[in-house]
């Protein structure tokens, strides 16, 4: 049977959808021993079993590859938050959210580290993460000024503490976690939660 223009398309979407993906795992695992400014385009491609100029057909360059990887990270980490957002119990949740925290950390923790390295390397990707930070940081806000006119949270300057605390807890979980995996996440998630409940002084 002669195959069909439509499923000779669809053959080659999966085809350049797996060798994307070959691409982005290859990058992560190599992240996982080999610093990013180490990393070259040749040692991916070695790892991902393609030939290097395949490469360039899928990704402008390494940063660009961090940054799509990155961009799932940031999807579990607004995952992670809206269990607080979205709860009645406000300090029970915090300490449930902070452990789903520490786990993208713990599990990605060389990764980030990797896209705090490329975006070193230009303002593009620094303005990147700063609006990354604030799409993560603005429904955070917007809680705390809802718990603060319930009476729940007792605070001054509600949205640059808040982008501290964010800012933190980044930072935090990053040195905790960039080189080693292996502390439990309830260790950093008590030291945080400490840290947020006296400051925000949830009641």
């Amino acid at each position: 049977m002669t195959p069909t223009r439509t499923g000779v398309r669809a053959a080659a979407q999966q085809r350049r959808a797996a060798t994307e993906r070959s691409i982005l795992s290859a990058t992560e695992s190599l992240l996982e021993r080999v610093p990013f400014r180490e990393l070259t385009v040749e040692d991916v491609m070695a790892a991902a079993g393609l030939g290097r100029t395949a490469f360039y057909r899928y990704f402008h360059d390494l940063e660009s590859v961090v940054v799509r990887l990155m961009a799932g990270l940031v999807e579990e980490l607004r995952d992670a938050s809206e269990g607080w957002l979205g709860s009645g119990d406000p300090e029970l949740s915090l300490y449930e959210s902070i452990l789903r925290f520490a786990a993208v950390y713990r599990d990605h923790g060389r990764l980030m580290q990797a896209f705090y390295d490329a975006a070193g390397a230009g303002p593009d990707l620094k303005e990147l993460w700063g609006q990354t930070l604030s799409q993560l940081i603005e429904p955070v806000e917007g809680h705390v000024h809802e718990l603060m006119v319930a009476g729940r949270v007792d605070m001054a300057l509600p949205t640059e503490t808040i982008r501290a605390l964010a800012v933190l807890t980044d930072r935090y979980l990053l040195d905790v976690y960039w080189k080693y995996d292996e502390v439990p996440i309830e260790r950093p998630a008590a030291v945080l939660v400490q840290i947020w409940n006296r400051t925000l002084r949830l009641r």
